[in-house]
Order: structure tokens, then C-alpha cells, then sequence
């Protein structure tokens, strides 16, 4: 039995789950986009990792269960990791990139190449974790 029943008749909660789990996974992929236009700030950048991890672990702990987490963290973290190697590609064959650039720009456009194999793995790791633990304390809705 859901928790989210009381005596066998599903309250409304147990019925929006799937549209609230959706809503969250739309919000956590406009979020991973928002932060590759962060990561685009040079030095301030860097902390996109980090806010990426804290989105993961919020809406993580909202979703209706852990598999559910870590399908949301997999999907942000695949739109995010595509946002960024986009970004990359623009950084390294822009017209408007300097020459002296592009070789920095080529080590970015590794690196987010790299990232669309492991960062869905990431988010779905960390939401599913921050599901598991929220969980563990009674925080199931």
C-alpha cells in the first residue's frame, strides 16, 4: 500500500504524483539549462557542478519515490550535459571566438563531450540518493 493511501482509497496526492514527478523533471531540465548559461562566466563557472548537484538533491527529495528521482536526474542531467557540449561547439567554432581562445574552448569541448556519458549517471545518482535518504527520515509524501 502507497503511503499516500489512507484505508485502500488513494488521496490526491497518490493521484498527481506522476504530473507533479513530470513538473519537477521539466523544472530540474530549465534549471541545468539556465546553469550551462552560468557556466559560460569565466572562474564563476566553475561553481555550475556544484549548483547542478544542489538542484539534483532538492527536487530529488520532492519526487514520489527513488526510481522516480533517479529518472528525473538522468534526464536534467542528459539536457544539461547536451546544453553544455552545444555551448562548447559554439565556443570552439564561433566565428566570434578568438584564435588564442580556441584552445582553451578545446579542452571545454572535451570535457562536455565526456560529460554526456557521465552526468545523467551523476544526476541520477544524487537524486536518487537525496529520495533514498529523505525517505529514511519519513519525508515519503
Amino acid at each position: 500500500m502507497s503511503v499516500a493511501t489512507e484505508m485502500g482509497t488513494p488521496t490526491p496526492a497518490a493521484t498527481l504524483d506522476p504530473v507533479r514527478d513530470l513538473a519537477l523533471t521539466v523544472a530540474g531540465c530549465i534549471a541545468l539549462v539556465a546553469i550551462t548559461f552560468f557556466e559560460q562566466l569565466p572562474v564563476w563557472g566553475w561553481l555550475g557542478g556544484a549548483l547542478s548537484v544542489g538542484v539534483w538533491w532538492l527536487l530529488g527529495r520532492e519526487m514520489s519515490g527513488t526510481l522516480a528521482a533517479a529518472i528525473m536526474g538522468g534526464v536534467s542531467g542528459l539536457v544539461g550535459a547536451i546544453t553544455a557540449w552545444l555551448a562548447q561547439t559554439g565556443n570552439l567554432f564561433g566565428f566570434t571566438t578568438p584564435p588564442g581562445d580556441r584552445f582553451g574552448a578545446l579542452f571545454g569541448f572535451i570535457g562536455s563531450s565526456l560529460g554526456i556519458l557521465y552526468w545523467p549517471l551523476v544526476g541520477a545518482a544524487v537524486a536518487a540518493a537525496a529520495a533514498f535518504f529523505g525517505s529514511r527520515r519519513g519525508d515519503l509524501r
